[in-house]
């Protein structure tokens, strides 16, 4: 999966391909050693290799279980199975050596694959936000957080900026308000992969900060339904309760922990400020925001102020933008801010 990254981020001749598909060959030598083969199936969401279920896989492993269901039934020598595995072209080249295939059972027919079809943009955002939305409907305390779900928007994204997909056709209007908690989560994640990449920051850490964006407000999911949604002032215990969901969504993205750490950082963080205000209250040694809390900062004020809300009609982006600058002083890192502002303009005249 270090080879099916690498080979995402840059490209099928890079160097590190070949190196890491002789680290991964090396230990295939090793384990063959001792065993004729190597099987590996997908049963359900479980990884089993050699008719043994592994449990404790960590993030690649479920990446890993991720790209094996969208692959189907093919065959791939090592080189080129890491290199068809990084693309989202559908099958692998034949090879003598390597069998790879499904023996998919399914119940209602859940559909495992996702065109990313460049020609019909208000078609594939529609589509992440309905892969977000299936994500945070599976989220409770009882239950496991779809990890590679969360890797697969965002490597969908990656994707269209590699395409130089302009961000605003990209990021979406709230259709509904039923709909906000999701389209807001894409919106925001995709806004923080765009300040990202203006700063030049790839690999791990922009894939991670696409992951840590998705799940900034997921604290919200352990608020009372009616708080977040009326339309009425809220009450002061309201807004108290209001206030304590970076505390929750930390509290419950930090017991993952095949989760990047970035990810409870940035829920409790992302409201703070820059000036050492905002919620909640930590001053933990007058320790200061991380750097990327306040990337998802900047990205979840500005759709706030872009979305209708029952309060007031939505906003254009130059309005924003304009409104940005007049109530920004003290939240952000001024750096980071007019970085913000720059790139989007310079979207805008694109």
């Amino acid at each position: 999966m270090s080879a099916v990254s690498n080979c995402s981020l840059y490209s099928q001749e890079h160097s590190a391909i070949d190196d890491l598909a002789g680290e991964a060959l090396a230990v295939l030598h090793e384990i063959l050693e001792e065993t004729e083969s190597l099987e590996m199936m997908i049963v359900e969401n479980d990884l089993v290799v050699n008719r043994v279920p592994l449990r404790e896989i960590g993030l690649q492993g479920h990446n890993f279980i991720k790209r094996l269901k969208r692959k189907g039934i093919t065959i791939s020598e090592l080189r080129l199975f890491i290199s068809n595995m990084a693309t989202a072209e559908e099958g692998l080249k034949p090879s003598p050596h390597i069998r790879s295939g499904i023996v998919d059972v399914r119940i209602g027919g859940l559909k495992l694959d996702f065109d990313l079809n460049m020609d019909d943009l208000a078609g594939f955002t529609s589509g992440q936000t309905d892969m977000v939305k299936e994500v945070y409907t599976g989220i409770s305390p009882f239950k496991r957080l779809n990890i590679a779900g969360l890797e697969e928007i965002v490597v969908n994204f990656i994707v269209t900026f590699r395409k130089e997909v302009g961000i605003l056709k990209l990021i979406s209007p709230v259709k509904s308000y039923s709909e906000y908690t999701y389209t807001h989560a894409m919106n925001v994640a995709v806004l923080s992969m765009f300040q990202a990449q203006s700063l030049n920051i790839r690999d791990d850490l922009l894939r991670d900060i696409g992951i840590a964006a998705l799940l900034h407000d997921v604290g919200k999911l352990f608020i009372a339904k009616e708080t977040l949604e009326k339309k009425a002032a809220l009450t002061g215990e309201e807004w108290k309760e209001i206030k304590l969901h970076p505390v929750y969504g930390a509290r419950y993205l930090g017991k993952i922990d095949e989760l990047t750490r970035l990810a409870p950082i940035v829920a409790i963080e992302h409201h703070m400020r820059y000036d050492g205000h905002g919620y909640p209250k930590m001053n933990i040694n007058g320790k200061k925001q991380h750097c990327c809390s306040q990337i998802v900062a900047i990205s979840d004020f500005f759709d706030a102020l872009r979305s209708r809300r029952p309060y007031r009609r939505a906003l254009e982006i130059k309005e924003v933008l304009t409104l940005m600058k007049t109530e920004a002083e003290g939240l952000f890192i001024p750096f980071l801010f007019n970085n913000f502002i720059r790139a989007m303009h310079k979207a805008m005249s694109e």
